[in-house]
């Protein structure tokens, strides 16, 4: 073997899989419509919006068209009457009987497209001319004035009307075929579905088109999406060619999340490097100790003493850059749970003062406190203790030599201020921006972490309050943590 290893294509081991994979692949619109996509979801729902719209138009203009069309043949038929009683009442006046005198109308009306028949009073069947019916259902009828009958195979529409004039009575009826007026709702109906299937199919390509050139884009930030690499995350990498509409709104939504996940990322590669040179320091002069003291096979018992007094200091200040590093984690992640309970803070500050005015003695630091009498709180004892701890520290390592720092306590509008000053240099402007943030150290002569402040103030945001620089300048700092009263 040459090293490298042969990877195989992977398969599926069980055949249903491949079956159901297969199945897939081959027709990707089969289960349940919400997981077709998007733009065959738009195509289908847009011509069935057409389909159901059209159809509905087309069985509306049939049924007026078929409606207006035996509206203008029932009128046809009545001016037949009309006609038709017209010569009735002429030939009534020459004198003669009703026979006669349908005899001599049918000679002067030729209506070969209809049908007329006239009988007597009592539905004998005198006459008929014009088209062929059997009248003898009909003109006996005593039924409706209009109305569609069937002599045969065909249709008819037929008009019945009864008159006494003179004293001369008798019955009319006039017949039309309604054979012309299918034949239109055929044709029509014929070119409605055709005009139906064409518009269905021109909706169908168009929305299909339609859909593919909106959702471009979104395909576009797909792919452009598929060549971002989480080692180099490029701010407003995402474009569409129409920035205000929905998929403009959606890209810049999305190059603002990146940017805050790129913001995230090269604060974790911050971190680890401020980290990294934070803990090289101590472990560099732990393993040099170890060394130096090791390379000697005899050593006095003072020497020993003092390199382990020099691993021991070193011990410490790793446990304290750790135990910092991992409450800050655990404060951003959400996992420290506040342990609230009733307390005095006039109480915290002043035996924290007193705890660490032994660090202060060490460089002749003197520090005064100023209480507004018993200040009642609830809140975790323990954090509480470690921002006033964290604020004094922090004063006490930049006051000058010999100076003083002042912790006060105050009361007002329902909140409590503690301010803790300083006598030294100040904050130079360039680092008041990042005073707060981790590792940031802006005295040389700082031997912390930089991790006091950034504690201090998630301490003080977690109970509902603020941490702040008030001032700074030439005559000193000072920091103020107000938090809310109950």
């Amino acid at each position: 073997m040459d090293g490298h290893s042969v990877h195989e294509p992977t398969t599926f081991a069980d055949p249903q899989l491949q079956a159901r994979a297969a199945k897939s692949a081959a027709a990707p619109f089969i289960g349940h419509p919400m997981s077709w996509p998007i733009r065959a979801r738009l195509t289908i729902w847009y011509t069935a919006v057409v389909l159901v719209v059209l159809a509905v138009g087309a069985v509306v203009v049939a049924l007026v068209q078929e409606r207006r069309a035996l509206h203008r043949l029932d009128e046809d038929l009545s001016r037949t009457m009309l006609t038709l009683h017209g010569m009735m009442r002429e030939e009534f006046g020459e004198g003669h009987d009703v026979r006669k005198a349908a005899t001599e109308a049918s000679t002067e009306m030729a209506l070969p497209d209809r049908a007329v028949a006239i009988a007597d009073p009592d539905g004998k069947f005198l006459i008929a001319w014009g088209r062929h019916v059997d009248w003898r259902s009909a003109i006996a009828s005593d039924g409706m004035r209009l109305r569609t009958e069937s002599f045969g195979p065909a249709r008819y529409r037929v008009m019945r009307d009864r008159l006494d004039t003179g004293g001369k009575r008798y019955v009319a009826a006039i017949a039309a075929p309604l054979a012309p007026l299918d034949a239109e709702d055929a044709a029509l109906r014929s070119a409605l579905g055709w005009g139906v299937f064409v518009s269905m199919l021109v909706a169908g390509v168009g929305g299909w088109l339609v859909g593919r050139q909106s959702l471009r884009p979104l395909s576009d930030m797909a792919r452009q999406t598929k060549t971002l690499a989480a080692d180099r995350m490029p701010v407003g990498h995402l474009t569409t060619p129409h920035p205000g509409d929905e998929l403009g709104t959606l890209a810049t939504a999305f190059n603002g999340l990146l940017d805050r996940l790129a913001a995230v990322i090269d604060g974790q590669r911050q971190f680890m490097a401020d980290a990294s040179h934070e803990l090289r320091t101590p472990v560099s002069v732990v393993r040099t100790t170890a060394q130096v003291t090791l390379a000697r096979t005899a050593r006095s018992p003072d020497e020993y003493r003092e390199s382990m007094t020099i691993v021991g200091e070193q011990a410490e200040r790793l446990s304290h850059l750790v135990d910092a590093m991992f409450l800050l984690s655990r404060a951003e992640a959400h996992g420290v749970h506040l342990v609230r309970e009733p307390l005095y803070l006039d109480d915290i500050v002043s035996e924290t003062a007193r705890a660490l005015s032994v660090l202060a003695t060490t460089r002749d630091v003197s520090i005064v406190t100023a209480t507004d009498g018993e200040v009642g709180f609830v809140g975790d004892d323990g954090l509480l203790r470690r921002m006033v701890t964290n604020l004094i520290d922090n004063a006490i390592r930049h006051a000058a030599h010999g100076g003083t720092v002042r912790v006060s306590l105050q009361v007002s509008a329902g909140e409590a201020a503690i301010r803790v000053a300083d006598d030294g240099r100040g904050v130079p402007p360039s680092q008041q921006q990042r005073i707060f943030e981790r590792f940031a150290r802006h005295d040389a002569d700082y031997m912390g972490a930089g991790l006091g402040l950034p504690i201090a103030r998630w301490i003080a945001e977690a109970h509902g309050g603020t941490l702040s620089l008030e001032s700074t300048g030439p005559t000193g700092s000072v920091f103020a943590a107000i938090l809310p009263l109950p």
